[in-house]
């Protein structure tokens, strides 16, 4: 489909539409754009602090909705959470909205009209998180104490999503398998299965041996394990895979470990628990699980028979 824009001659005789035709092609242009190269989320400022027992304060700043529409806060805004139960919380948002309203209000020769058109931000308060697509940018959620004072405010990536020029740091990494050595120091459980610090312990088996760029096994088969990178930035794991081929089956469990900040507790979430098997394998696992700065990846891998694991791949958002 075409893309029209004004065309100007001289002697043209324009019409109000014509100006709205105008205004219209660049507005769409411009929303277009911020969609392809920003996304949506919170572009710069609006951070949400505490103000007085019952108040909190929104920074200026500016975001972006689903639409591409420009959502700008020129200055700081107070909000009274007074009405709200105590030991509860609230999710602060912001959205686009327009108004031609008490908007430069133009009376002359027999008509009456609005000359411009408002464009302010509209912020609410939520019981539920909202639906995160883009038509309400969420900034914080806000914890009340039991006397119905402002707590703690959260501006993590579980609750506020940052918009910003594409990730460049996004897209599949793929990695030879370069399984972690079994140290003496583990625990040994015989025909048992035990998680040390992320690693799966396998009791009495031996270990893959890495050559040029894969690992291998004999037909005792192995264990080990394998930190992924996460690269900067990225905010979602949307895939997972892994390649080779095995005799007998391979066992893959992929871990998400860090910290968790919004229980702010040690992490160490199972991902995915795949049974793959042979003769050859270029198992592809889907999967979508959001990520911030503080997590890692661990990929564990138990192979029974003679295996060579040729390939582990992660793709991120």
């Amino acid at each position: 489909m075409s893309v029209k824009r004004l065309n100007y001659f001289t002697h043209q005789f324009l019409r109000e539409q014509d100006f709205k035709d105008e205004q219209a092609y660049h507005l769409q242009m411009r929303h277009r754009h911020n969609q392809l190269v920003y996304g949506w989320g919170v572009l710069d400022g609006l951070q949400v602090h505490k103000k007085g027992e019952r108040e909190i304060t929104i920074d200026p700043g500016v975001a972006i909705d689903k639409g591409g529409r420009e959502i700008i806060v020129s200055s700081a805004v107070t909000r009274d959470l007074g009405s709200y139960e105590r030991n509860s919380h609230t999710f602060v948002t912001v959205a686009y909205g327009e108004s031609m309203e008490e908007s430069d209000h133009h009376s002359a020769g027999g008509v009456e009209g609005y000359t411009r058109v408002t464009e302010s931000p509209i912020f609410n308060e939520t019981r539920h998180q909202p639906e995160k697509d883009g038509t309400l940018i969420t900034l914080a959620r806000v914890h009340l104490n039991e006397v119905g004072h402002v707590n703690r405010i959260d501006t993590d990536s579980s609750v506020r999503k940052q918009a910003g020029i594409r990730n460049p740091s996004a897209g599949w990494m793929r990695l030879p398998f370069r399984p972690v050595r079994m140290s003496h120091e583990h625990e040994k459980i015989t025909g048992k299965l035990k998680f040390v610090h992320g690693t799966v312990v396998v009791g009495d088996e031996p270990e893959f041996i890495v050559e040029g760029a894969f690992a291998r096994c004999d037909a005792q088969g192995a264990s080990g394990s394998m930190d992924i990178p996460v690269p900067p930035a990225v905010s979602k794991l949307v895939a997972f895979r892994i390649a080779g081929t095995t005799s007998g089956r391979v066992v893959v469990r992929l871990l998400r470990v860090g910290w968790n900040l919004h229980e702010n507790r040690a992490e160490q979430t199972p991902l995915l628990d795949e049974i793959v098997s042979g003769p050859s394998f270029h198992k592809e696992i889907p999967a979508a699980y959001p990520l911030d700065e503080t997590h890692a990846l661990a990929v564990s891998v138990k192979a029974e028979g003679e295996s060579y694991i040729c390939l582990v791949a992660a793709k991120f958002e």
